[in-house]
């Protein structure tokens, strides 16, 4: 079974394509932001911070800050990407140079503890027969005089979770049953968050209950990953910030539009039909069959270019495959057969149109009684069908 690591089950619950595009696939792609640099750099410099204190040699402020700013100097690049377009290399840089200042301010002369390593490699399983292994890094151990183990976790995240959000965080609680089967006697042990946006920190204690839920949880989980077939994409805000984006069927049409001039984007041809499906279902104008041909022709187009969203010049649309329950009517016998049950029991006044080929949008509606429904199923057939769900370009979260 594969090792697995927080990062690989939260990529997984973020979005199982790009799981399986890093991890299944295994395809690479060279693509660093801004803000995970950022992080890289924060950390490296707080792990010196500590490993000199380790071994008797006390930074200062100004050492401490020319670290952090030789570090940058000498790994930026490029290549690292800016998706915030307001903001330079040097704004986040100087947020850098912010957070160092006041988590030094804060914790300095950095005594409060005994570093016990930075940068911690831990590996553990979840299970007594080793079935499940877990790996992780932690980024300081530390122990207190009165015998206090602190897993301590450095954020340089713009977001500030609550308390619940600590207490049911997943990675530090994962450590900690690292921790505690490398360290048998270690029993008391904390979760710290620091987050250096904010000066402040969060912390966390788990009860041997709730590590051993938390360990189920997470086999559970790694079950699921380990026998699921299909592996959708799911649209959030981080869509932004993948490495995947021509490979993926929701994102695949923004590629498409960026690498075009405006007038060769404007004639392409899912531009034209969502802009005129817009234009139907907005003013209604044109005749339900113009309606019903674009709705047919955006299923093509989108089933043709491996999409699942289309982009027009103000609107996007959405192709969702579904079942629908068909009724069969294939002979007179069947048909009749099937009015006869639906006049029993007083029903047939319900039908749309007294048409049986209707009982689809009936049978939707979830109205009826079950001993009723398995009835009317003998006479159905699934059928795969779309449906289209459209919305501005402007409301769509980002």
């Amino acid at each position: 079974m594969t090792v697995y690591s927080n990062s690989l089950l939260s990529t997984y619950e973020q979005c199982p394509l790009k799981y399986k595009l890093r991890y299944r696939d295994r395809i690479k792609r060279k693509f660093e932001t801004v803000e995970g640099f950022l992080g890289t750099m924060v950390h490296w410099t707080l792990r010196k911070c500590y490993d000199d204190h380790r071994f008797g040699v006390n930074m200062n402020m100004d050492g401490l800050l020319s670290h952090f700013n030789g570090l940058w100097k000498h790994r930026w690049n490029d290549s690292i990407i800016i998706m915030k377009k307001d903001k330079t290399s040097e704004d986040y840089k100087s947020r850098g140079e912010e957070m160092l200042g006041d988590y030094y301010r804060h914790y300095s002369p950095f005594n409060s503890d005994q570093t016990i390593d930075t940068e911690l490699s831990i590996s553990f399983f979840l299970d007594d027969a080793h079935k499940y292994r877990m790996i992780g890094y932690i980024d300081r151990l530390s122990k207190t005089s009165d015998g206090i183990i602190q897993i301590h976790d450095f954020k340089t995240s713009a977001n500030l979770p609550n308390q619940n959000d600590a207490d049911t965080d997943r990675q530090l609680a994962l450590y900690q049953l690292g921790v505690q089967q490398k360290w048998p006697d270690y029993n008391t042990i904390h979760l710290i968050w620091h987050y250096l946006a904010f000066d402040m920190e969060l912390v966390s204690l788990r009860s041997p209950e709730a590590i051993c839920e938390l360990a189920w949880n997470t086999m559970s989980l790694i079950d699921e990953i380990e026998s699921t077939q299909e592996f959708p994409p799911r649209e959030s805000g981080l869509c932004d910030w993948c490495e995947y984006p021509d490979l993926c069927p929701i994102r695949k049409n923004i590629v498409i539009k960026e690498s075009f001039t405006k007038n060769e984007y404007d004639s392409q041809q899912g531009v034209i039909l969502v802009d005129r499906f817009a234009l139907l279902n907005n003013r209604g104008e044109g005749t339900e069959g113009e309606m019903e041909k674009v709705k047919i022709e955006l299923i093509e187009y989108a089933l043709r270019e491996g999409i699942d969203v289309i982009r027009g010049s103000e609107y996007q649309v959405k192709i969702t495959p579904v079942n629908k329950m068909k009724i069969r009517g294939e002979s007179d016998i069947e048909s009749t057969e099937l009015e006869n049950i639906i006049h029993e029991v007083g029903k047939w006044a319900k039908v749309f149109q007294n048409d049986i080929t209707s009982l689809g949008a009936v049978f939707d509606s979830n109205l009826w009684s079950n001993e009723l429904m398995e009835q009317i199923m003998k006479y159905s057939n699934d059928e795969k069908g779309y449906s289209i769900q459209i919305s501005r370009l402007g409301n769509l979260k980002r």
